[in-house]
């Protein structure tokens, strides 16, 4: 057997055992082996893949965690009962990783991890997901939690478009993040080229009345 097919052959099985141990952790154990979890902000604002129920309580416990954004859509059931279980909120928005959130998505994000009120009624047709008070003019608590599958591609991208909107990052060191939490830019080249196209200055007002440029 060549050396080639002796390596395809380890990479296969490599990434059987991967996501062997992947589902294993999140269905027999409610802990995700690679959550890819970061801080962003501390004590506001954190980041992480698709969740176990164990990984929540443990980020309740440690971080306070009280608003959870899912990037999926639909909140895995089991997880949206525990987080209801805890008092937590929970926003389901579905973004893609093959293209960028568009505008109405974006702001309606930012509203929400900034702390400031939202008409749920306008957003209707944007959330997928809900834990929540009722009402019209809502406004959700932090600390805050996005997550999406893996935590490298859809959360990436937002959370890099809130390093560069409301931290003043570069655009350059905001993809450089984004490498660190494994996007890996050849598989959804769209988020990386939007980022390297994007002009703060024209962008990031809409997002943030308050952003200043650098």
């Amino acid at each position: 057997m060549s050396f080639r097919s002796k390596l395809n052959i380890f990479i296969i099985i490599s990434v059987f055992l991967g996501l062997g141990a992947y589902y294993f952790g999140l269905v027999l154990t409610g802990h995700n082996p690679f959550l890819n979890f970061g801080e962003v902000v501390p004590g506001e604002l954190y980041r992480s893949g698709d969740l176990g129920t164990s990984d929540l309580e443990n980020m309740v416990k440690r971080y306070g965690i009280k608003t959870i954004i899912c990037l999926k859509g639909e909140e895995k059931t089991e997880v949206k009962e525990k987080a209801k279980e805890l008092g937590l909120n929970l926003v389901g928005v579905q973004a893609r990783a093959n293209r960028a959130p568009g505008p109405e998505t974006l702001g309606f994000l930012a509203k929400i991890i900034s702390g400031k009120g939202i008409e749920r009624k306008e957003y209707n047709w944007l959330i997928k997901d809900w834990l929540g008070p009722d009402g019209d003019k809502i406004s959700l608590p932090g600390p805050y939690l996005i997550h999406c599958q893996m935590g490298a591609d859809r959360t990436g991208y937002l959370i890099a478009i809130y390093r560069i909107c409301f931290q003043g990052w570069s655009a350059e060191s905001a993809r450089l993040e984004m490498l660190r939490y494994y996007h890996f830019p050849p598989r959804f080249p769209r988020l990386w080229e939007e980022l390297k196209k994007m002009e703060p200055d024209k962008f990031c007002p809409v997002l943030n009345p308050e952003y200043e440029s650098s």
